[in-house]
C-alpha cells in the first residue's frame, strides 16, 4: 500500500457495507482488489485497526480464499488476534492448518486430526506436534481412545507419526494425564508399521493366483524363484496396500528380488486384475509404479493414450502417470511427452502429463522444450543413421532417406525394395527378431519424424534458438534429426546456412560455413530471411531436389493493413459464415476452444501467442458439445486481441511481432477462405 494511505478511511470502508460489494467470487479482479485492501490494512496499517478488521466475522469467508501465505502473515503480525479467522479457514481448506502452528488448544488439535492421513502429506500437522510435543499429544489421545471410526483412525495415525519421530514413550507420558487406564490403552497402540494390517486379512482378489503369475526370481540367485507361499504372502501385502502407501513389509520383501522379474510380475498382475471401479487395484498401481521398467511403460502408454475422459474421471486414471514420472528415464518421459500431446483425454491425462514433464524439466535444469529436444530417440541407429539386421547367414543394412522413409541394402550394398521375410535357411531366432525390429523401427521412425517436424515448425514460428553446441548435438550429430535438419534453412544471427549431406554446413553459395562457438542458431521464418534470401535459398533447394518437411521457404507471408495495426480487431475476417469443422481444425495448430457455456455450447476459439498475448475469435450460435452438427454453420462475430488470457484489456494488432501477425492471418485465412 502507498505510504500516504489514509488507514482510518480504509478501516471505515471495511466497517461499513461497501467492502462486501467488492467481494465478488466470480470476478477475480474485484476479488484481487478486495484482498489487496484487506491485507494491506492487516499487514501495514496500525495494529489496532488490523486487529479490529480480523475480528469482523463478515469477512472470514473471504479470508479463506486469500492467496497462500496471507493467513500466516496475519498470524505472524497479530498473533492471537488472527487466531479466529485462521481457525475458521480449517473448515474449508486443509492446507490452512499451517497458520495454526503457533497455537495450542483443543480446537486446533481437532483441526490437525481432521485431515491427518498418514501418507506423507501431513507436514503441517507434523510440525505442530514437533513444536508442542507432549502437550499436543495429550490433546489427541482422547480421540485415539474413542469408539472405532474414521476420527479414531486419524488420531491413531497422528500418534503413530509422532512415535516414529520421537519414540513411543512420549505417548505414554501424555496418556498419564488421563490415568492408568489410558496409559495401558496407549501402550497397546500399534506403532510399528509392520503391525499395521487388518484383522482378519482379506482374501486375494479374483485373478491374483500365484500359480498363474510369472515367478519372481531372487536378485543374487536368478536361477531360484520365490516360493509360491511367499508369493501369496506378497500378494496379500499388495492387497492391503494403498497406491502411495504400501504395507510396510512390501519394500523389505522386494529388496532381495530381481527387478526384471518383479516388473514382469507387476504387469501380469495388472492384466489379471479386475477392480470394479479403478483402472487397477491400489496395490497393483503401487506395483506398476515401483517395480515397472521401460518395458512396462512401453506397454502401458498406448493403453493410457486410448482412455476416454469419462473413463479417466471414473477410474482415477491420472494416477497411471505415476509410473512414467517414477521411472524418470528418457523412454518414460518420451511417453509422457506423447501423452501430453496425443492422449485422447487432454483434460486430465494430457494436462497431468504436461505437469509431470514440467517437473522433470525443472529437476534437470531445463525448459520443457529443451527436455523435449533431448528425448528424441536415436532408435538404435549407428552414427551414420544406419542399422544392421542379422538374419544369421545373411545381413541387411537399413537406412533412412531425407523423408525418413527406410531403405534396405544387402551386405554388398545392393539396394532391395524392402526387407525380405525370413526364409528357411535363415536363423530361427535371429531372423524373426530382425524382421520384427525392422517393422517396429519403421513405425517408430514415422511417429518420431511427424512429432519432430511439428515441433520444429512451432520453433520457427516462435523464434526459438539453440546454442551452437546444442545444434551440433541435437541436430547434426543425431542420426534421425540430421535427416530433417538437412531439409531446412538455419541461421546464426544474419547468416543463413544449411546442413549438407555429409554433415558439414554450407551457405547459400555452397561455400563451407563455420558456425561460431558462441552463436545462437534459429530456424528463420521467411519474413526474417527476407525476399531476396528466400528466392536464393529456394534455388539451392531446387537444384539439390530437397523437399522441405514443412513450408519454410514457400511459406505464405502476410502483413497487417495500415488501419489494422492500430486496431484491436481484424474486421476483414468478421461477419462471414464457416463450417464448425474449420473451427475445430484450428485446434491442431495450437488453438484451444473456450469453456462450455450454458446449454453446452462453446463460442470462442483462442490462441496464446509466443509472447503471451491472447487472440480470441468468437462465433455464434456456438458449437454444441454433444451435437456439433446441430448448428453446422457458425458466424464469425469478433476477432480480437487482448493483453493476456484473463486480462480483458484490448491490444492493437500492431503490437504483435510481424511473424506472429503473419501466422495469425494465415490461420484466419484457413478458417474463413
Amino acid at each position: 500500500m502507498p505510504e500516504d494511505t489514509d488507514w482510518e478511511e480504509l478501516a471505515n470502508f471495511f466497517a461499513g457495507d461497501q467492502a462486501m460489494e467488492l467481494w465478488k467470487p466470480r470476478d477475480w479482479r474485484s476479488k484481487s482488489r478486495f484482498e489487496h485492501l484487506y491485507m494491506g490494512l492487516v499487514m501495514q496499517g496500525p495494529r489496532e485497526l488490523g486487529e479490529r478488521l480480523l475480528a469482523d466475522e463478515r469477512y472470514w469467508d473471504a479470508f479463506v480464499d486469500f492467496s497462500v501465505g496471507a493467513d500466516r502473515g496475519a498470524v505472524a503480525r497479530h498473533e492471537m488476534a488472527a487466531y479466529p479467522p485462521a481457525l475458521h479457514q480449517t473448515k474449508k481448506k486443509k492446507w490452512s492448518v499451517y497458520a495454526l502452528e503457533p497455537f495450542l488448544d483443543h480446537a486446533v488439535a481437532q483441526a490437525m486430526i481432521k485431515d491427518f492421513d498418514g501418507r506423507g502429506s501431513d507436514d503441517a500437522q507434523d510440525a505442530w506436534y514437533d513444536l508442542h510435543g507432549v502437550d499436543a499429544v495429550r490433546l489427541t489421545i482422547p480421540d485415539a481412545l474413542r469408539k472405532p471410526g474414521p476420527k479414531r483412525e486419524r488420531a491413531e495415525a497422528a500418534l503413530r507419526s509422532v512415535a516414529r519421530r520421537h519414540g513411543h514413550d512420549i505417548l505414554v507420558e501424555a496418556a498419564g494425564y488421563y490415568g492408568d487406564e489410558a496409559v495401558q490403552a496407549v501402550s497397546r497402540l500399534r506403532t510399528d508399521p509392520l503391525d499395521l494390517y487388518p484383522d482378519p486379512l482379506p482374501e486375494l482378489p479374483q485373478g491374483w493366483d500365484p500359480e498363474r503369475l510369472p515367478r519372481i526370481l531372487l536378485r543374487l540367485r536368478r536361477w531360484e524363484a520365490l516360493p509360491l507361499a511367499a508369493t501369496r504372502n506378497l500378494l496379500t501385502m499388495l492387497a492391503i496396500s494403498e497406491r502411495y502407501k504400501p504395507y510396510a513389509g512390501v519394500p523389505l520383501v522386494t529388496a532381495p528380488l530381481d527387478p526384471e522379474s518383479l516388473a514382469e510380475f507387476a504387469w501380469a498382475l495388472y492384466e489379471a486384475d479386475r477392480h470394479p471401479k479403478l483402472w487397477a487395484s491400489p496395490g497393483v498401481q503401487y506395483a506398476l509404479a515401483e517395480w515397472g521398467d521401460d518395458v512396462t511403460a512401453d506397454r502401458l502408454a498406448p493403453i493410457v493414450a486410448r482412455w476416454s475422459r469419462a473413463y479417466v474421471w471414473d477410474s482415477g486414471g491420472q494416477s497411471a502417470l505415476h509410473l512414467f514420472s517414477a521411472l524418470g528415464t528418457d523412454s518414460a518421459l518420451r511417453h509422457l511427452d506423447r501423452l501430453a500431446n496425443k492422449a485422447e483425454d487432454q483434460k486430465w491425462i494430457g494436462r497431468s502429463a504436461r505437469d509431470a514433464l514440467k517437473r522433470a524439466a525443472e529437476q534437470r535444469g531445463l525448459t520443457q522444450e529443451q527436455l523435449a529436444d533431448r528425448l528424441v530417440p536415436d532408435l538404435g541407429l549407428d552414427a551414420d543413421g544406419s542399422l544392421t539386421l542379422d538374419y544369421g547367414p545373411r545381413r541387411f543394412v537399413v537406412g533412412f532417406d531425407e523423408e525418413i522413409r527406410p531403405f534396405v541394402t544387402d551386405e554388398s550394398g545392393k539396394p532391395r525394395k524392402t526387407l525380405p521375410k525370413p526364409g528357411a535357411k535363415d536363423d530361427d531366432v535371429l531372423a524373426p527378431a530382425a524382421y520384427k525390429r525392422f517393422n517396429d523401427l519403421r513405425k517408430e521412425a514415422r511417429t518420431v519424424a511427424a512429432e519432430q517436424i511439428k515441433r520444429l515448425e512451432a520453433a520457427m514460428v516462435s523464434g526459438r534458438t539453440w546454442t551452437a553446441e546444442e545444434f551440433a548435438a541435437l541436430f547434426v550429430a543425431h542420426p534421425l534429426m540430421r535427416q530433417i535438419a538437412r531439409r531446412l534453412v538455419w541461421s546464426a544471427g544474419t547468416d543463413a546456412f544449411r546442413v549438407a549431406e555429409d554433415g558439414t554446413l554450407a551457405d547459400v553459395r555452397d561455400d563451407a560455413f563455420a558456425l561460431p562457438g558462441d552463436a545462437w542458431v534459429a530456424l528463420p521464418h521467411p519474413l526474417v530471411l527476407g525476399e531476396d534470401a528466400v528466392r536464393d535459398w529456394a534455388g539451392v533447394f531446387a537444384d539439390y531436389e530437397i523437399l522441405q518437411p514443412f513450408p519454410q521457404l514457400g511459406r505464405p507471408v502476410h502483413v497487417l493493413a495500415e488501419d489494422e495495426r492500430g486496431s484491436d480487431r481484424l474486421s476483414r475476417f468478421e461477419g462471414g459464415s464457416v463450417h464448425f469443422g474449420r473451427i475445430l481444425d484450428l485446434t491442431s495448430r495450437g488453438w484451444t476452444l473456450g469453456e462450455k457455456e450454458t446449454g453446452g455450447f462453446r463460442r470462442q476459439v483462442m490462441l496464446m501467442t509466443p509472447d503471451e498475448r491472447h487472440l480470441m475469435v468468437t462465433f455464434e450460435p456456438g458449437i454444441r458439445v454433444f451435437d456439433p452438427e446441430e448448428y453446422a454453420e457458425q458466424r464469425i462475430d469478433h476477432v480480437m486481441l487482448l493483453t493476456g488470457r484473463y486480462s480483458g484489456t484490448s491490444l492493437a494488432f500492431g503490437e504483435l511481432d510481424p511473424v506472429t501477425a503473419s501466422e495469425i492471418i494465415a490461420d484466419l485465412h484457413r478458417l474463413t477462405d
